[in-house]
């Protein structure tokens, strides 16, 4: 008795799929089905159907949960999300300029599910369509947790591979870019004439390469003359119109004012901007690590504490007063007390602003560096260290008195 076939059930997307992996189409049946000498279980995703979908959903609804999603995580959505599987940039409402530190992708097939990212809080986090807004939904138990899940595991795969990729280029474009000008307009507007061994792209904008614990470089942050800033590649024309995508890496990648790598740092000193680390150098002598944003400083901490775990680490936290006083969350303080709190030892330095000082915009060292000098720098970086030698003498000093009495 002849074998029978062992008809395949190919959904229209695949069928290019099926087709290099060696299935043939029966014209009759109008079926892909298994080849004899080839192993069935090649075919397996295709070997029975389906299972209907016992659900519906709306897709505005679906859009608009998404959209309530994102924006909660401070992305900035104009209109409706796009919902195409690919990755996103988008502004977020702490964005300056040309910065899009917001990222995103949705899936509306199967099970609508997203992913969301904010690089300046730090948010990463998967987003599946809330049950309540089903239509219905008879056997929601039967639906495949698999396949909700898989397009997350498969777009971060993606994701990583398209950072390699952008770092290859980017490193390029470095080690090509020649060094920026002393007297770049950021660098003149943040009270600096020297350019800190940075470099600059064909369009005047500074390069700060953005690196690893290794050394090796995944991206740059280009700050643009008028003080504008984006991570990673600008595209070109053609690459455009070619659909060509970049991804720059920035979580736990880092940039140090005034050392070549880690190995030269005594101790870890760590700011969030870069015009905030060169002015913490400058009042200091010591390197200063640039962390980007609030967001990305957790892990730079993780990394540094699994590979130099008996290096101190001070915190230089952004103020950010002016929320506070607006009622939103101050990023920056909030942000590195929730570090120390994991890792007890570190140290966090915060700088002095009042209310009045805020209001005008003031939140790091290097607006007090613009507005007061150098020296009130130095002064408030200092305070921490005045205070524990006080704190060790007046405990010395009580010791002695009792010390005294007992005799």
């Amino acid at each position: 008795m002849p074998q029978k076939r062992i008809y395949l059930y190919v959904p229209f997307k695949d069928k290019e799929k099926a087709r290099l992996l060696g299935a043939m189409w029966d014209d009759k049946e109008k079926k892909w089905f298994a080849p004899k000498k080839l192993d069935k279980n090649i075919f397996s995703q295709w070997l029975y159907p389906r299972q209907k979908k016992s659900f519906s959903f709306d897709e505005q609804e679906i859009l608009s949960a998404f959209k309530n999603a994102l924006e909660n995580h401070g992305l900035i959505i104009d209109a409706s999300p796009i919902m195409d599987g690919k990755i996103h940039r988008v502004k977020t409402i702490t964005d300056k300029g040309r910065e899009k530190s917001g990222a995103y992708s949705g899936f509306l097939d199967e099970y609508p599910a997203g992913f969301i990212q904010n690089f300046k809080t730090g948010i990463k986090e998967n987003w599946k369509m809330p049950l309540e807004l089903k239509q219905d939904i008879t056997n929601y138990q039967a639906l495949n947790q698999k396949k909700i899940i898989a397009p997350t595991k498969n777009k971060e795969q993606e994701i990583l591979e398209l950072q390699e990729k952008t770092a290859l280029k980017i490193e390029e474009e470095y080690q090509n870019a020649h060094w920026a000008y002393s007297n770049h307009p950021y660098l003149n507007k943040k009270g600096f004439n020297e350019n800190f061994y940075l470099k600059q792209d064909n369009r005047g904008s500074l390069l700060i390469p953005l690196k690893d614990e290794n050394g090796k470089i995944w991206s740059v942050q280009r700050i643009f003359p008028n003080g504008d800033k984006i991570i990673g590649i600008i595209r070109t024309k053609d690459e455009k119109e070619q659909g060509i995508e970049y991804s720059a890496k920035k979580s736990g990648c880092f940039h140090i004012v005034g050392a070549k790598n880690l190995e030269y740092c005594k101790e870890f000193i760590i700011a969030e901007g870069f015009a905030t680390a060169a002015t913490i150098y400058k009042a200091l002598n010591k390197p200063v690590i640039m962390g980007v944003d609030a967001g990305n400083l957790p892990k730079i901490v993780e990394v540094l504490k699994a590979k130099f775990q008996n290096t101190p680490i001070t915190l230089i936290a952004d103020n950010d007063k002016k929320r506070e006083l607006q009622g939103l969350s101050n990023i920056g303080v909030e942000t590195a007390k929730e570090i120390q709190k994991k890792f007890p030892d570190i140290k966090i330095i915060i700088p002095q602003i009042t209310n009045k000082e805020a209001e005008k915009g003031m939140s790091d060292f290097n607006d007090i560096y613009l507005n007061k000098g150098l020296d009130e720098v130095k002064k408030q970086l200092s305070m921490p260290d005045f205070h524990k030698k006080l704190d060790t003498f007046k405990s010395d000093h009580i010791a002695y008195k009792e010390q005294d009495i007992t005799r």
